[in-house]
């Protein structure tokens, strides 16, 4: 476990850069055309009639980690809807050895192995691109959403094209990201099988979110195990993240605090840990 800090931090990269990857916003947007609304109505409306309303999650499941140093654990996950995503890994009999939070604007990494901590704003590793928290928690949810605009609804719908194909349905924005497009598809029941992000002129994702195990839940379709195939800084990885009974809309603890006498890592060591 002497690298949990590193793959506490591998994971919130791959997260966040999963929703805002390099995108940068280009100064010319292709709009929809009229035909292209009417044509997508349908998929986009089937698709939005699988999305249900939440606001608290939280759930067991397990983590695993395929990059640089390998490692797998137990895990308690919660969420305070646009607010939080809280992750703690309990690698042996339910005691907690790290935690990661993601907050609309923060970042925090604890290592109690090693007692340190790591405490940066989300700008850090956004560059600026408006993701959002709840932008990340619908790549761990594994539903569509734009970026920096929310989870795909209602108001939404002309944001978004649909087209069809043999075995489903794909969305993509209608907004273009300069060198980068990104792309939901899903199976012919309206599950979400995977979200694609895609340099220009390419066929090939350069970061790939691909989802199982996709359940009818209080809150809508929901996908139950979701594998994350990105580089971050130069370092490709492989992250399966799993759940089990999730409790939706309960009275969910959010753990902010970083114990006492704990060493902080600057944003230098942050970004040291990847040229090991």
């Amino acid at each position: 476990m002497k690298n949990n800090i590193t793959n506490f931090i591998v994971i919130a990269m791959a997260m966040i850069l999963m929703s805002c990857g390099t995108t940068r916003k280009a100064a010319t947007v292709t709009p929809n055309t009229p035909s292209t609304t009417t044509t997508a109505a349908t998929p986009i409306e089937a698709v939005l009639a699988t999305l249900g309303d939440w606001q608290t999650m939280q759930t067991g499941g397990n983590i695993s980690l395929k990059s640089s140093s390998n490692f797998s654990s137990s895990v308690q996950v919660r969420m305070l809807r646009d607010q939080a995503i809280f992750i703690s890994l309990r690698p042996m009999l339910g005691i907690e050895v790290g935690k990661l939070l993601i907050t609309a604007d923060s970042l925090y990494a604890v290592d109690k192995i090693h007692k340190r901590f790591i405490a940066e704003k989300v700008s850090l590793l956004t560059a600026g691109i408006p993701v959002t928290v709840s932008d990340v928690q619908d790549i761990f949810l594994g539903r569509p959403f734009i970026i920096g605009k929310g989870t795909l609804n209602q108001s939404l719908q002309e944001q978004v094209e649909a087209s069809n194909g043999s075995n489903g349905v794909t969305l993509s924005p209608t907004e273009h990201y300069k060198g980068y497009s990104y792309t939901f598809s899903f199976d012919k029941s309206n599950r979400i099988v995977t979200l694609n992000i895609v340099p220009q002129g390419s066929t090939t994702a350069a970061y790939q979110v691909k989802y199982n195990d996709v359940k009818a839940t209080k809150a809508g379709n929901i996908a139950h195990s979701i594998n994350v195939n990105a580089t971050v800084e130069k370092k490709k990885l492989d992250l399966t993240l799993t759940y089990k009974n999730i409790d939706w809309n309960g009275n969910v603890k959010i753990d902010y605090g970083i114990p006492n006498g704990y060493s902080r890592m600057s944003a230098a060591d942050l970004f040291s840990l990847f040229s090991n």
